[in-house]
């Protein structure tokens, strides 16, 4: 068929249809400038455009690898109604969006060459009779360091600075998962801006089927929370012990983890790391356990004394300690010597010390029952393959079970309440510019972990911990439940207004 483009360009008329074409599009954009300028006159927030000073921090996200992503505008949001005249100008002009509390995401989903809708301001964390209202920009230390004065807490993980946005609506995983359950399970309602500019709350009694999406689907999916109401837990003093193995013994004691594991009490947490904090030729990983146990009584001591049995070998080294919850997650959060002000992002906060780390690539997997010995053998031999220098690896699992497997895979969306733990291979680099040599060898370390453990995995993966690399990411994060939560996409946002390479569809 012949269209009026081709014609010109078969008449001889190529320079003319580039001048027609080109002075349309000078034309679109230069209208659009104007509504920038209106959408910012609208903001209570702040509207970053690729001409402000600021703007090459502004389009940042926890990972330097995803600055070359450069958005056509970044919209601080102060308020609901901020974000809902972000999303209603977005959708009046074909521009794609995204929502951005923390930046975590692993596969660059916080981010677009649309409109970043950034709600990191809406970071209030206000204590209620039994309950707490939070701000989706509410980082993990802000949440923690809020709650812990009043002898309460929430099963947060192992970063400071993820955000409830995105932590509340993967499920949410921690230390404490075992003893409270997923964070999710915690949160009793959210407000939620939709597709069309309307602001719902969703609960149990209002817009149910989105309340139940909303924890575990995934964030970004189905609108833009803009605030949780959450029932936090009793939390106050932690008993923690860190035990240390040299890495000739770390088959011993990852194989004796997972054997403490399956009958371990719910009191307890637990995280295992081998870690590699140099891959370069000749570095030998450390290997270690970390426990806490929510009881600090004499049981703790029973539970320390069966591990390294099941071990068979007394640790190298070990620390044991009982102090407040939060000075445990700061320990965690490697932030011991710093203030609450100071473990935040250098590049978003004035006082803060954290730097971002300039590459990272993380695969993982969920298991229902022990992995064999063999297993285990097969995981280490993986930080002998291809070292390459300045690259940091570990091997990272995490407790679960417990609480969190009270509930029925399809009560919420987070359906994996059969699983026991979590593992994933991870690898960052500190510095940039990171070269395609170093990038290569990062990618084919992790998938090489991956292949090791997925064949003795139950094929579920947390969504939270988000690959870009799994063809199969459906399924392995949601489930059976992925029917259903595709569903609630078609009711709440039937054009797919909110979208990305791994949203629900």
């Amino acid at each position: 068929m012949i269209n009026r483009r081709s014609f010109l360009a078969g008449a001889g008329g190529a320079a003319l249809a580039t001048t027609v074409l080109s002075g349309a599009a000078q034309a679109k954009s230069t209208a659009l400038g104007s509504q920038w300028n209106r959408l910012a006159d609208r903001l209570q927030g702040r509207l970053v455009l690729p001409s402000d000073a600021d703007y090459q921090r502004a389009k940042q996200l926890y990972q330097v690898q995803f600055d070359a992503t450069s958005p056509r505008a970044v919209a601080y949001c102060s308020s609901t109604a901020d974000v809902s005249a972000c999303i209603r100008f977005a959708e009046a002009h074909g521009i794609p969006v995204a929502a951005r509390s923390g930046g975590h995401s692993a596969g660059g989903y916080s981010t677009t060459q649309g409109l970043v809708i950034d709600v990191s301001g809406l970071n209030s964390v206000v204590l209620g009779d039994g309950s707490a209202r939070m701000g989706p920009g509410a980082q993990l230390v802000d949440i923690t360091n809020t709650l812990a004065p009043a002898g309460l807490g929430i099963a947060g993980g192992y970063c400071p600075t993820v955000a409830a946005g995105g932590f509340f609506q993967g499920g949410g995983m921690g230390l404490f998962t075992r003893s409270v359950g997923i964070a999710s399970d915690s949160v009793t309602s959210a407000q939620v801006v939709l597709a069309d500019g309307r602001t719902v709350t969703a609960s149990p009694k209002s817009h149910s089927d989105l309340y139940w999406a909303l924890r575990g689907g995934g964030g970004g999916n189905f609108g833009i929370v803009t605030s949780y109401d959450v029932t936090p837990s009793p939390l106050t003093d932690v008993a923690a012990i860190n035990l240390v193995w040299t890495f000739d013994q770390a088959l011993d004691m990852l194989d004796g983890w997972n054997k403490w594991l399956s009958d371990a009490p719910w009191t307890i947490g637990s995280g295992v790391n081998v870690t590699l904090t140099d891959a370069g030729p000749g570095t030998v990983p450390t290997a270690s356990v970390f426990l806490g146990s929510v009881d600090t009584g004499a049981a703790f001591d029973s539970e320390i004394a069966r591990l390294i049995s099941l071990v068979g070998r007394p640790p190298a080294y070990q620390q044991k300690f009982t102090a407040p919850y939060k000075s445990v997650l700061m320990s965690l959060y490697q932030c011991s010597e710093l203030t609450v002000q100071q473990c935040h992002r250098a590049d978003t906060s004035p006082d803060g010390k954290l730097q971002r780390p300039a590459f990272g690539a993380w695969r993982s997997r969920l298991f229902e029952r022990e992995m064999p010995r063999a297993g285990w053998a097969e995981a280490l031999e993986t930080f002998n393959a291809k070292r390459f220098s300045g690259q940091m690896r570990q091997l990272q699992i995490s407790a679960l079970g417990g609480r969190a497997n009270t509930v029925a895979r399809d009560a919420t969306a987070y359906v994996h309440r059969d699983s026991l733990f979590s593992v994933s291979y991870l690898t960052s680099n500190a510095a940039a510019p990171i070269t395609d040599e170093a990038r290569t060898a990062a990618l084919e370390y992790v998938d090489a972990g991956f292949a090791v453990i997925d064949p003795y995995s139950n094929g579920e993966t947390y969504q939270n911990f988000i690959d870009p690399r799994l063809p199969d990411w459906r399924r392995s994060y949601y489930a059976e439940n992925g029917a259903r939560l595709s569903r609630v996409k078609a009711k709440y946002d039937p054009h797919r207004f909110f979208r990305f390479e791994q949203g629900v569809r």
